[in-house]
């Protein structure tokens, strides 16, 4: 409906003065996909261009927001671009826009943000890549959390006919060795700035500085589930990954059990943690 295509229309003009320029100087193409009657489009052009910049704070409010999601991937950037321009660029972006006009997650957009300047060379860390998949693994995680609903009772009886799947909440995923390390080396950092956050402006203040080396020929494989204080992080091994990670779609128990070369004590070891992933909720039964 038009009325709702507006409304997101407006968000996007909100927060990007680039658009609303855009809007104003060439409107048949900007608002050449968007189902608007010709009054709404006269409505919203009649608007003084002054009223989109009413609220100076409002990016960075939203950017606040979105760095507290993203905490150890917008620290990383900032701290080798000393801009926050280099943040902000995410408003004006098709990540942005696209998430508004089709009410996806703007979480999600900020993820994919992030990994196309790692692509372009915006940021030349080489650990920020790995970093933002991490958050952005979590970010997902709560979402489908929110959003499905939580495993049922057990069946009494299970038989390797059976579908599964990870369970809302959870995921899997590989990382370079140190990921963990430089996570908690930027923490290390924010706590020692949260001390006194004015010190930031001094010459002297602490800088993030010798991150962990990345070593893209170790990989440390972890598995994301629900636990007390948000999702948790476990070290798994590379047989636990692939075999989570052919359950984020419904797949046979016998499936994912039998594989080509797998010894009889493998086979042993991955049906006893397949019991436990279903026991503890890392896996759900599939009707």
């Amino acid at each position: 409906m038009s009325h709702h295509t507006m409304q997101k229309l407006v968000v996007r003009m909100l927060f990007d003065e680039a658009f609303v320029n855009t809007v104003h100087q060439n409107p048949d193409e900007a608002l050449a996909r968007l189902t608007l009657t010709e009054s709404e489009r006269a409505q919203l052009l009649s608007i003084d261009r002054r009223a989109w910049r009413h609220d100076a704070l409002r990016r960075r409010r939203t950017l606040r927001t979105l760095a507290e999601e993203y905490k150890i991937s917008t620290t990383i950037v900032l701290a080798e671009t000393r801009s926050l321009a280099s943040q902000e660029r995410f408003f004006s972006s098709d990540f942005f826009h696209t998430a508004v006009q089709n009410r996806g997650s703007m979480g999600i957009a900020f993820s994919e943000f992030l990994l196309e300047g790692c692509r372009q060379g915006a940021w030349k860390a080489p650990q920020i890549s790995d970093v933002v998949r991490l958050e952005a693994a979590i970010a997902a995680c709560r979402r489908s959390l929110e959003r499905e609903e939580p495993p049922g009772e057990l069946p009494a009886d299970i038989h390797d006919r059976m579908r599964v799947k990870l369970a809302p909440g959870c995921s899997v995923a590989s990382f370079q060795a140190n990921i963990i390390e430089t996570i908690q080396h930027v923490e290390r950092y924010l706590f020692e700035l949260s001390l006194m956050p004015a010190m930031a402006l001094c010459e002297d203040a602490p800088r993030l500085v010798d991150l962990p080396e990345v070593d893209q020929l170790k990989k440390v494989y972890l598995l994301f589930s629900p636990g007390t204080s948000g999702i948790s992080l476990t070290n798994i091994d590379r047989a636990s990954f692939l075999l989570l990670y052919e359950a984020r779609r419904p797949v046979e128990i016998k499936s994912l059990l039998t594989k080509p070369g797998a010894t009889k004590t493998v086979s042993i070891q991955m049906q006893e943690a397949l019991s436990e992933w279903l026991e503890s909720g890392v896996l759900m039964v599939v009707e």
